[in-house]
């Protein structure tokens, strides 16, 4: 009997998905539990498994289609059996459109020489760019990866098959046109979730400069002491998100969500931290973050930063934000506005420790100092309660006795 393949709800979330990639051709056999086709949604590219062996009868929606859950992908069955009666009236589903007009591709650029790893060393590289890889016969050891800490990222496969198709003058990167990046996938999302925010959010941010020559003092005196303690050292963002999430607990206007024609303000603390994964950017969540202990906030923060570089990020992990923090500190960034993400109400912002010459106490001395930025929407936060929690978030990373 024909089964149909439909657009599953990977997150309570989730309202549909993106269709990118099939795995397996019409007429092609297949085993239960086999990856049958790749989606994505919100962020997150999900393999979605085979219900049943056999045949995969009819593709529905091809590559590039946007469908809600629920919604028929493909039908399975054995050889010869008829899928229309189990589509009823569904057919096949055509790709999204383009909302940018279609340009003439150029030849992309060459890839970086090859680097030089250790015997056994571990070659770190997106799921989606191993596949791609393995499925063109690339040597993906021999790449070098633009992502982070050279992670090996889909654009960088391409690059290499492009390389290898485009013969000598491609391999020799011998074109006067730069390389393009496609709005799909993550960068889709990105591009249409940053666009949304930008058009619709009354956006004001407010800067703030926190002395936190004190916090460095301290994790610099308990560092090893945590490690031993805890299996772990809490690195600088730690220690932050700690201190806004004890802020969000004191401080609850600023901790609200647009619900409908509402402004609810949240019970629960959901702390959101963006995670570069070279291809774009996700904002993994920590649920309850101002209930949590140190080591349990590092661990958890380090758990869900791990599973999205490694792609085993779910939507539910993402979902239910009401707050969030972006810190492009160890990138050498001193201070910037974030965009808010809604339909949370504000973002902090937090740049790099630096030590700079400051009046106090009625002399100068060097300290270590963190510029803040709180964008937040004014349609649902005032001024008052925005510089309020700003000053608390000050004070609590300048006298940090609750790391202690």
């Amino acid at each position: 009997m024909a089964t149909r393949i439909d657009m599953p709800q990977l997150g309570l979330t989730m309202e549909a998905g993106t269709v990118l990639k099939w795995l397996k051709a019409e007429g092609e056999a297949v085993e239960k539990g086999q990856p049958i086709v790749l989606i994505q949604t919100d962020k997150v590219e999900y393999e979605v498994e085979s219900p049943e062996s056999g045949t995969l009868l009819k593709i529905v929606a091809a590559e590039g289609a946007e469908l809600p859950v629920g919604k028929p992908m493909g039908v399975l069955g054995k050889p010869g059996e008829d899928a229309a009666a189990l589509l009823g009236s569904a057919g096949a589903t055509q790709p999204a459109p383009s909302s940018q007009p279609q340009a003439a591709q150029p030849a992309p650029a060459a890839p970086a020489p090859a680097p030089v790893r250790a015997a056994g060393e571990r070659v770190k590289i997106s799921p989606v760019a191993k596949k791609l890889a393995q499925e063109h016969g690339i040597d993906f050891a021999a790449l070098a990866g633009s992502g982070p800490e050279g992670r090996i990222v889909r654009e960088d496969v391409e690059r290499a098959i492009a390389a290898r198709q485009g013969g000598p003058r491609a391999a020799r990167g011998e074109t006067a046109t730069p390389e393009t990046i496609p709005l799909t996938g993550i960068r889709k999302v990105i591009f249409d979730r940053m666009g949304q925010s930008w058009r619709e959010v009354a956006r004001v941010t407010m800067f703030a400069e926190a002395d936190v020559t004190a916090l460095v003092r301290l994790r610099q005196a308990k560092g090893a002491e945590w490690e031993r303690r805890f299996g772990l050292k809490p690195s600088f963002s730690d220690l932050i998100h700690m201190a806004v999430a004890r802020t969000l607990r004191a401080e609850p206007r600023i901790n609200c969500r647009l619900e409908g024609q509402s402004v609810r303000i949240c019970r629960e603390v959901n702390l959101a931290f963006a995670v570069d994964l070279g291809e774009g950017l996700v904002a993994a969540v920590i649920r309850d973050a101002d209930a949590r202990s140190l080591p349990e906030l590092a661990r958890t923060a380090r758990e869900l930063a791990e599973r999205a570089r490694s792609g085993r990020l779910s939507p539910d992990d993402m979902a239910g934000a009401t707050f969030t923090v972006s810190n492009l500190g160890g990138l050498g960034v001193e201070g910037f506005t974030p965009i808010v993400n809604p339909p949370e109400a504000g973002i902090l912002g937090v740049g790099k420790i630096q030590e700079k010459p400051v009046v106090k106490d009625g002399g100068i001395h060097i300290c270590s100092m963190l510029t803040l930025s709180l964008v937040f929407d004014h349609r649902l936060i005032d001024g008052a309660p925005a510089a309020k929690f700003l000053a608390a978030v000050k004070a609590c990373l300048e006298q940090p006795t609750w790391a202690e």
